[in-house]
């Protein structure tokens, strides 16, 4: 009877023993499966992150390309058709005053800043019949111009006008047009007849010339007359 209990026993304990890797083996691999699908997971979500990244820098760099093509279609348009965004502004002052008046002085502004003054100390200013007071790019906009002459009578004939001086003030508002040049020529002359008072006499006027702004233009606009 002993012996038949001990061989029982004995075949027990091999079964727990084969049952154990059993047991192992069953349990093993779900954490395996576990592992690697985390693993597959976590590689599509860095996958997915990338990818979007290279969208982005896809997207910004279209968004740079034409953002470049279209500054050289315009450049291309302002090359072929000689278009300037900017405004050119010219002034010129003339002289058409009589012999019965001598130029002293001339005092320029634009837009409330001096551009220009000139004497006749060496008598060359009143020998000037036309010269250029200002050359530069102007703001597409109105802009203001104001001039003082200073005149000195010279009657020759009428002697008593001599020494006699007359200042004159004026001011005038022109447009400038983008694109474009604005020539505007201040003109000091005499008005009215032999009725007129000889302190009426001096005065001011203006004319504006507007042209497209290329170099051929500007290179007729600023050649001063004589």
């Amino acid at each position: 009877m002993k012996h038949i209990i001990r061989t029982l026993a004995a075949l027990g304990l091999t079964c727990l023993t084969l049952q154990s890797p059993l047991a192992q083996e069953a349990s093993g691999p779900p954490a395996e499966q576990a592992a690697q699908e985390s693993a597959t997971s976590s590689g599509e979500g860095k996958y997915q992150v990338q990818l979007r990244q290279l969208e982005e820098r896809v997207a910004d760099l279209k968004e740079k390309i034409f953002n470049s093509k279209s500054r050289l279609v315009l450049l291309k348009e302002q090359i072929l058709h000689n278009v300037i965004a900017e405004a050119k502004g010219v002034i010129v002052h003339k002289n058409r005053m009589g012999a019965g008046f001598t130029l002293e002085q001339v005092l320029y502004h634009l837009d409330g800043n001096r551009i220009y003054f000139q004497d006749n100390k060496d008598g060359g200013l009143d020998e000037q019949r036309e010269f250029e007071v200002f050359s530069g790019t102007l703001l597409p906009g109105n802009h203001l111009v104001s001039v003082e002459m200073v005149y000195r009578g010279s009657g020759g004939l009428f002697s008593y006008v001599d020494g006699y001086r007359f200042k004159i003030s004026s001011s005038y508002t022109f447009y400038a047009s983008k694109g474009r040049i604005v020539k505007v020529a201040v003109v000091g002359h005499e008005r009215g007849g032999l009725t007129t008072s000889l302190e009426d006499k001096p005065y001011v006027s203006y004319e504006v010339e507007q042209f497209r702004y290329n170099k051929e233009n500007l290179s007729k606009v600023t050649q001063s007359g004589d």
